[in-house]
């Protein structure tokens, strides 16, 4: 069993941890780029995310991500004592928001979006739940503490996957695992296009800026690690899925150890 982990030494701004200086060009453009596609939710609509309400433009796209919520939920039920999880590049902290209300575990959301981050600080107020402010690569953080490491929508901010799980690594626990959830993954031949794709699209909502900020990490980038697929939305299954119109995440889950 994890003791919870003492962060106390560092500063708070309405109730967040600071342990990283505050990147403010960053999160500027971040949520500028947010709310241009109608994705700065109110606090009571992130209360009830990925369950969005019928306002919501993004419904469609909650409804796939509620089915990734509800399979991880249903793996962390399976571990019969509490765990120290990090939950990195989380955003408002919805998912962990969720998973703490039926889960006994200490969940760490840290990103670099420090007004999403104050959001959720406000939204999810229970104690099992730290909202961070850090850059996982320059903060002290103590290692070898978490047992389970998050990163849900968010691999694609990450420049370089080795240098991030090599880093991840160090914070886990030696059966420590790594779960990359609803995040692009590519195959070789697949990078130029989806490059473009990202380019086109960031030039047509008037942030070419943010093309600087989105990476398209391949399926290859993980051979060198021990890792294992455990939902794949490639499979003969799943593919007959789409046919018979059972939509569902068309991201895989993908799980890393040591």
């Amino acid at each position: 069993m994890n003791g919870p982990i003492n962060f106390e030494k560092f500063k708070k701004e309405d109730g967040v941890y600071i342990l990283s200086d505050i990147n403010s060009a960053f999160e500027s453009t971040y949520l500028k780029v947010r709310e241009k596609e109608k994705r700065i939710y109110s606090n009571d609509e992130l209360k009830i995310l990925p369950f969005a309400s019928v306002s919501n433009q993004h419904k469609k796209e909650w409804k796939l991500r509620a089915k990734s919520l509800q399979r991880f939920r249903k793996y962390l039920g399976t571990k019969e004592y509490r765990l120290n999880i990090l939950d990195l590049g989380c955003g408002n902290g919805w998912f962990s928001g969720q998973l703490s209300r039926s889960l006994n575990h200490n969940f760490y959301n840290v990103d670099v979006n420090l007004t999403e981050l104050k959001q959720g600080r406000r939204v999810f107020t229970s104690e099992q739940i730290k909202f961070i402010y850090s850059d996982i690569f320059t903060a002290e953080f103590p290692e070898a503490l978490f047992k389970v490491v998050i990163v849900n929508a968010a691999i694609q901010y990450f420049p370089d996957l080795k240098k991030l799980l090599e880093k991840l690594f160090a914070l886990i626990t030696a059966d420590g695992e790594i779960h990359i959830i609803d995040s692009p993954f590519y195959f070789h031949n697949e990078v130029k296009n989806a490059r473009k794709r990202t380019a086109d699209y960031y030039n047509s909502i008037g942030f070419p800026e943010m093309t600087n900020n989105y990476f398209h990490h391949t399926f290859h980038e993980l051979s060198d690690f021990k890792t294992e697929i455990l939902f794949n939305p490639f499979s003969v299954l799943k593919k007959l899925g789409k046919i018979f119109l059972t939509k569902d995440s068309p991201f895989p889950w993908i799980r890393i150890k040591k």
